[in-house]
């Protein structure tokens, strides 16, 4: 009987599920928009339901979760769910279920990543021995650290991205009171991430008591607000969504330079998620690069650390379909 791989990507707004065999050849990829399920179990369900997968057996199988892992078991942060792998490998006859944080299965996917799908912002002095680090912003904020190891690297998740936000500016304070009415604790994820461009849209919004164009409020009620946000701003580059998508990628830079001083990752510190690659052009601009570097008197040491935004949107799945892989060998 042939054995398959299983990697699955789980994400507060949609999830990836891959399956492969042995020798890493395709055999079903689907996305699913995880709202519109009350638990990951049915969307497995719906998966390997396909006639040309629900005959096969699945040997091994990673699912990267946004959230927390303990164990056998793990949270989404942004979604009701409950994952167990003891209780998926009985429930899918799957031979061994591996559970690990999102941002885990990226650090392992950076490693499967092509030239072309990685860009330099800041060349940096690379030592290639020394830590990584990657962050990246979708439904919410992940982190992790990669420390380097005889056979390749060890990824170490973090739950960084609910650390206090700290303003530094004094627009970025009234940004921080604003939310602090809103929510008593303000974390960076509140504001990097995608209901977090949108929060700054609306503060700046408020805050200079500006008009919006109608356009933008009907796309915004239509569609994703956040995306709607960064399209129009990419369009208009004197509108206040442009103002708005600045200062984010200006917030963003500076928690990317406080993980940069926690683990000065001289080997490379990785910016991953859509929201990065999307605006391509507003981090090439030197906003981010500005707030990354902005550190007092460590900057000089932060501007020796590359800097590099991965454009590949499957990284996650990638490092996932790894895990599952090694699992196996």
């Amino acid at each position: 009987m042939k054995n398959y791989i299983l990697a699955a990507d789980i994400g507060g707004t949609k999830t990836l599920l891959q399956l492969t065999d042995e020798s890493g050849k395709l055999l079903s990829e689907q996305e699913y928009i995880s709202q519109n399920f009350s638990g990951f179990d049915l969307v497995l369900a719906e998966f390997l339901g396909e006639n040309k997968i629900k005959e096969q057996h699945i040997a091994s199988a990673c699912f990267a979760v946004a959230g927390p892992v303990t164990g056998r078991d793990a949270t989404v942060t942004n979604l009701p769910w409950q994952l167990n792998a003891d209780q998926l490998e009985q429930q899918f006859n799957i031979t061994y279920v591996h559970l690990c944080n999102d941002f885990e299965a990226v650090g392992y996917g950076i490693e499967a990543l092509a030239d072309d799908e990685i860009i330099t912002l800041q060349v940096g002095e690379p030592i290639e021995c020394a830590p990584r680090a990657v962050i990246g912003a979708g439904t919410g904020l992940g982190q992790a650290l990669l420390l380097p190891q005889s056979n390749g690297w060890q990824v170490v998740a973090t739950e960084g991205g609910h650390v206090d936000f700290a303003p530094t500016t004094r627009l970025q304070i009234s940004l921080l009171e604003h939310m602090m009415d809103r929510f008593g604790h303000v974390s960076y994820e509140r504001l990097v991430s995608g209901i977090g461009l949108v929060t700054i849209y609306e503060f700046l919004r408020a805050y200079k008591q500006c008009d919006e164009p109608e356009i933008l409020r009907q796309a915004m009620i239509n569609g994703d607000p956040a995306s709607e946000i960064s399209q129009f701003a990419l369009e208009h580059p004197n509108s206040l969504a442009s103002e708005a998508l600045d200062l984010f990628v200006q917030i963003y830079g500076s928690q990317a330079g406080n993980l940069a001083l926690l683990s000065i990752p001289r080997a490379g510190l990785y910016i991953a998620g859509g929201i990065a690659a999307k605006n391509l052009s507003r981090f090439q601009n030197g906003l981010f690069l500005d707030a990354f570097a902005a550190k007092g008197k460590m900057r000089e040491l932060v501007e020796k650390i590359p800097v590099r935004l991965i454009l590949q949107a499957k990284v996650g799945l990638m490092g996932a379909q790894l895990l599952a892989q090694q699992a196996i060998e």
